[in-house]
């Protein structure tokens, strides 16, 4: 469906198929329930989607799309390595706090659901990574943060930043003192 009411009702699948995944999780999410929130019928569904699993999988990967692109908007035209640092911790955190629904599945029920989740996952990860590796090793060349294996520190920092987003998550608070105590930590931490 390659038309834009085509595309534009496949948006509107994927956003409801978020709202049911969120309230319900995966397992308990039907694909009549997904339909109905989307107001179509349940044939509609799987014009677009040939199952629950490839509609759930095309989520994850709106997710990370939205989220690597973003980051590479922050990123783009920062004076220094410590502005990219900051703009890209900035650019997942403020994501996933706008994509709640779609963070809550990824995050919170996603994460065993299916094999497919597993190397999605680690595909963005390794992306991230790489941009946040990248300016670790700058970042220790101009004697921003002490010589060090960068690819290890953008692993952590990417693991803290996906726990911090897992507390809130489960925790509701205010979003922006949270990024503020993550930013503060992850760079606190990184020298």
């Amino acid at each position: 469906m390659s038309s834009p009411n085509g595309e534009r009702r496949r948006q509107e699948l994927l956003r409801a198929a978020a709202a049911v995944f969120a309230r319900r999780g995966y397992e308990r999410a039907k694909v009549a329930e997904i339909a109905e929130q989307a107001h179509v019928a349940t044939g509609t569904f799987y014009l677009y989607f040939p199952s629950k699993e490839e509609c759930f999988l095309d989520l994850v990967a709106q997710l990370y799309e939205i989220v690597l692109a973003r980051v590479a908007r922050a990123r783009h035209g920062a004076p220094d390595v410590l502005r990219k640092l900051e703009a890209s911790i900035a650019a997942v955190l403020e994501t996933f706090e706008e994509e709640r629904d779609l963070a809550s599945v990824v995050l919170l029920q996603g994460s065993g659901s299916l094999p497919q989740m597993a190397e999605r996952l680690r595909s963005v990860e390794q992306h991230l990574a790489a941009l946040l590796g990248e300016d670790l090793h700058e970042a220790g060349a101009v004697g921003l943060i002490a010589p060090g294996d960068s690819e290890l520190r953008a692993h952590l920092v990417i693991g803290a930043m996906r726990e911090a987003l897992l507390y809130r998550l489960r925790h509701q608070g205010a979003p922006q003192a949270q990024d503020a105590a993550v930013r503060e930590f992850l760079l606190r931490a990184l020298g």
